[in-house]
């Protein structure tokens, strides 16, 4: 007698940017995010959506970083879902002001987000499924 075991997805490496704390580079994080979502066959919508969360995000944590100053992004991916976790090293640990127009854009594009000033710097995590399944 032989059991058929069905076989787990592999498990996808995490992805890591990390950038001066800059808004010149923040098309790299944009470019990176957009990249990432079309390999995991998200609609073109769905490639934007996360590409723009990453762009008010990242934007949101450099928004008064000091010289010397780095954005950390790590996006891990699973079958049908990409998050986003960013940090800020060597700038300010204020809590960052999230404008309400961003907050709402934020809310439509993406399934769920947060931003928290932690030890070592301001962050921010994201998830994103494609518009068919979400949460």
């Amino acid at each position: 007698m032989s059991v058929a075991r069905e076989e787990e997805p592999e498990a996808q490496p995490a992805i890591r940017l990390s950038i001066p704390a800059e808004l010149r580079y923040l098309r790299l994080a944009r470019v990176t995010a957009a990249a990432i979502a079309a390999d995991l066959d998200f609609s073109v919508q769905d490639v934007d959506d996360v590409r723009v969360a990453v762009d008010e995000l990242s934007a949101l944590l450099i928004e008064d970083a000091g010289p010397g100053s780095e954005l950390e992004i790590c996006f891990t991916l699973d079958q049908t879902r990409i998050t986003g976790e960013g940090r800020m090293t060597g700038g300010s640990t204020s809590e960052p002001k999230l404008h309400p127009v961003a907050a709402e854009l934020l809310a439509l594009v993406i399934d769920h987000y947060d931003v928290s000033v932690g030890k070592t710097g301001r962050m921010f995590r994201f998830s994103k499924q494609p518009e068919g399944g979400r949460e």
